[in-house]
């Protein structure tokens, strides 16, 4: 266990999250809630250990189904993971740099790398690089990344309860030409046994359409979701006073939540930057509790 910091409320390790899940004891974790990086969405600067650009997508759905084992081994019983998670198409892509990083816009001409830039730092890919099973995923096509690994985790023992449309009121739409524009993402509400923590009263606990506007980035961590999402999961699916975990914790909207609501967090990061951020965002929290 590397432990970038440590109080009575609030644990941040850092490093890989698979490793850092293997140190933590079993059944040790009231609730998790997390939106792990997405395939070939973006590039946090952490080097070749960052999830989200390993070479396939199948390595992807192999890395996140090993992630998702050890989560169910430090869940207790009664526990509850909600998990966000996006697709992505099979076609030709440049990976995204994380805005906070030197170069997303070209740091001496203003403008993005261009697609040989991206191609010869490897961030770039074509459609038939987009592997699953041994076989590339038709160009254009939604690869079902968060269903394949659904259904995985259905046979590592999972019980998937609900899938909650998480309606972006108030998003930036993509622009495809060619299909309708995407506006809202997948929320999977899980446990590993039929009996779990469960706060029937807590807001959105009735529907499984929530209607929560998308964060618009304001720290480094671009792709942090609002505080609104864990907050919700949180109230619902974890007992008072419990534990809530993030294992891809990034800037620490899913600890704000967690500390808002008298629970307490374990994040987990590569990046001591983000961890101090959130930091930054627990404190501001604290003392406005």
């Amino acid at each position: 266990m590397t432990e970038y910091y440590r109080d009575e409320q609030v644990t941040l390790l850092l490093g890989d999250a698979l490793e850092q899940l293997r140190t933590l004891p079993d059944a040790s974790v009231d609730c998790t809630v997390s939106s792990p990086p997405y395939f070939w969405m973006r590039d946090y600067g952490t080097g070749a250990a960052q999830y989200g650009l390993e070479p396939t997508p199948q390595d992807y759905l192999n890395t996140m189904r090993e992630v998702m084992a050890e989560v169910h081994r430090v869940l207790a019983a009664d526990g509850t993971l909600w998990l966000n998670l996006g697709d992505a198409y099979s076609q030709r892509k440049a990976v995204r740099l994380s805005s906070h990083q030197e170069g997303l816009h070209g740091a001496e001409r203003g403008a993005r790398p261009s697609w040989r830039e991206s191609r010869a730092a490897g961030r770039a890919r074509m459609s038939a690089e987009n592997l699953i099973g041994g076989r590339p995923v038709t160009e254009k096509s939604l690869m079902m990344l968060p269903e394949r690994l659904l259904i995985a985790m259905q046979d590592d023992g999972w019980i998937l309860r609900s899938k909650i449309v998480w309606s972006k009121a108030y998003c930036t739409p993509d622009a495809a030409p060619d299909r309708p524009s995407g506006r809202w993402e997948p929320i999977y509400l899980l446990s590993k046994s039929s009996r779990y923590h469960w706060n029937a009263g807590a807001p959105g606990a009735d529907r499984d359409v929530w209607e929560i506007p998308a964060s618009r980035g304001g720290t480094v961590h671009t792709a942090s979701y609002p505080l609104e999402l864990p907050a919700r999961a949180i109230a619902a699916g974890c007992p008072e006073g419990g534990l809530v975990l993030d294992p891809f914790s990034g800037s620490g909207t899913t600890g704000v939540a967690a500390l808002a609501s008298g629970r307490r967090y374990v994040g987990i990061d590569l990046s001591a930057e983000y961890h101090n951020v959130a930091l930054g965002r627990l404190a501001q929290r604290e003392l406005a509790a």
